[in-house]
């Protein structure tokens, strides 16, 4: 890339371009060029000519009521040429009439977010808003500060891994091939050859040779050494992560277990626009990386790396068994462990995971860029994974077994999907085989309702096909349903409780093991509803522990620990 990026702004009225130009050069010039358009065609050939140059573009900001060619129309076309380039719509404070274009254009994806004119004091009307734009751009495609470094071939299972790991956990690395200039440098910096990749390099000058996730988290300082706690939390979705928040800002000791990356199938999606608050979306990775530095910074502590194995009911102690043979010693404890995604039933695709395969995607843009690349699965998962893998790849195939994409999916992703002409759906389909070398190279699909099979070239399949609950370790110790859920509040069997009260709203057949998130049966499929469950278990958490102190006490509870779940 050539020079300063450059931020775009179009508007054909000349001081309201000018105001907007100087503002922008005053408070981004040293790091940004602001390039200003009274046309919008002149800008569109502008931003082609930058783009033919290999010229960054971070931004591009443009009047709505512009004539020739409306600000939303202009940004669609600008998404066809620079997909990587934020887009802003510039609005007039009052124009209601403008609403729906912003809601439909931003469903759509045609632009990110929208300002408005006039915008005194620019401190308080445009400069947060611009700065979040450019730290969004910034960190998808100009990432600085890099803590690790993984020397490592870009196409290995274990590299993949290794990079999901940290980029999920919020940790900045550089990732280079062997024998490039970065890796030689790196080698003759610590001294040492490199015997078995991917090879991780440490900030504090160590090398781990082919590591496992544990030593890679134990080595930059994601273990405690303290395993007694109020509660433990054992998964980190938006319902576990809810609740080390709440449990941490409430006083209560709290150890959180996390298996691989922080945020579950949540942290995941690409992109999550119906949560409140956040009306241009936020990706799953930065809502459950907020979450997680939320907790973090309330007192909860952090075991990464480690399943939960086993759960053994002790007194008033619940014994926490890892997968590394330690033991968590807590009082209460809070299944969140959310759940696994299902697999492909194809054989033949089984050698490329990791490789070609995946079930998830990371936000790694360059993996898939001018490639052919197919998704599977129909719910908004899947739909988050094909909008935003098309602004990167030359072609998406979505295959969907259901006969119509309303039947799991939410109606702004449908519409944004039939809007994006990158984006092939094949309807009653399903993925019978792959072929290729070391890498695939091509997908056989059968048409369920014409029973044909078709071969359609991909190098990147990401399947994202549903989920089932990650409970297995807890058979024979609390409820399941026959789908493997946790059982909770009135639904749990009473002739296996033991207690005269009722279980409470979140409350396993185990008093004081609580299941919140998509590990509970009948739990609501949405992030608002996980948040929800894990700030509302908190209260039981509570309840409970009280409980237990009174019963300590040799008291009858207080009357706010239980009245409403005595027996009736």
């Amino acid at each position: 890339m050539t020079g300063r990026p450059v931020i775009v702004v179009v508007d054909d009225d000349p001081a309201a371009l000018t105001a907007m130009a100087n503002a922008l050069s005053r408070r981004f010039g040293e790091d940004y060029k602001a390039v200003p358009h009274s046309s919008a065609h002149d800008a569109l050939d502008s931003i082609c000519r930058m783009s033919k140059d290999d010229q960054d573009i971070a931004l591009v900001i443009a009047d709505q009521r512009m004539p020739g060619m409306p600000g939303r129309e202009f940004l669609g076309r600008v998404r066809s040429i620079v997909p990587t380039a934020k887009r802003a719509l510039l609005v007039d404070w009052g124009d209601r009439d403008v609403s729906s274009t912003i809601l439909q254009a931003c469903a759509l994806g045609e632009l990110d977010n929208y300002l408005y004119k006039p915008w005194v004091p620019a401190e308080v009307h445009l400069y947060p808003l611009i700065s979040e734009f450019l730290a969004e751009w910034t960190r998808a495609h100009r990432p600085g500060m890099e803590l690790i470094h993984i020397v490592g071939h870009e196409q290995s299972a274990r590299s993949h891994e290794i990079r999901e790991l940290l980029t999920r956990n919020g940790i900045p690395y550089g990732f280079h091939r062997p024998g490039s200039e970065p890796a030689i440098r790196l080698m003759e910096q610590h001294d040492t050859k490199i015997t078995s990749l991917p090879a991780v390099f440490l900030h504090d000058g160590s090398v781990l040779a082919d590591p496992t996730d544990a030593h890679i988290m134990d080595a930059i300082g994601e273990s405690p050494g303290e395993l007694t706690c109020d509660v433990a939390v054992v998964g980190t979705g938006p319902a576990g992560l809810t609740a080390a928040v709440y449990a941490g800002s409430e006083g209560l000791r709290t150890l959180v277990i996390e298996r691989h990356v922080v945020g579950g199938q949540a942290g995941a999606s690409s992109l999550i626009r119906n949560y409140p608050g956040f009306p241009r979306g936020i990706s799953g990775a930065e809502l459950t990386q907020r979450a997680y530095q939320q907790a973090w910074l309330f007192g909860s502590k952090f075991v990464f790396a480690r399943d939960a194995i086993a759960l053994r009911p002790c007194d008033d102690t619940k014994i926490l068994t890892l997968s590394d043979g330690r033991e968590i010693a807590a009082t209460a404890v809070i299944i969140a462990t959310g759940a696994r995604y299902r697999r492909l039933d194809v054989p033949s695709l089984e050698r490329f995971v990791g490789r070609s395969v995946f079930y998830t995607t990371f936000g790694e843009s360059r993996l898939v860029q001018d490639l052919e690349v197919a998704v599977a699965g129909g719910g908004n998962s899947a739909g988050q994974a094909a909008i935003h893998l098309a602004a990167f790849a030359r072609h998406v195939t979505l295959v969907v077994r259901a006969n119509a994409l309303e039947k799991g999916m939410s109606d702004y992703l449908v519409q944004q999907i039939r809007h994006t002409s990158r984006i092939e759906v094949r309807l009653d389909s399903e993925i019978a085989g792959g072929d290729g070398g070391e890498l695939l190279e091509s997908l056989t699909v059968r048409d369920k309702t014409r029973d044909i099979v078709d071969r359609i070239p991909a190098r990147l399949l990401f399947v994202l096909i549903g989920a089932t609950p990650n409970t297995d370790w807890l058979a024979g110790v609390v409820q399941r349903d026959a789908k493997g859920s946790i059982v909770t509040g009135h639904d749990v069997d009473r002739s296996d409780w033991p207690l005269r009260r009722r279980p409470m709203g979140f409350e396993s057949n185990v008093p004081g093991v609580f299941a919140v998130g998509d590990v509970r049966q009948s739990s609501i499929k949405r992030v608002a509803a996980a948040v929800g469950e894990g700030a509302g278990v908190i209260h039981s958490v509570h309840e409970y522990l009280e409980e237990l102190r009174t019963a300590g006490q040799g008291q009858e509870p207080h009357a706010s620990a239980v009245p409403r779940y005595a027996a009736q």
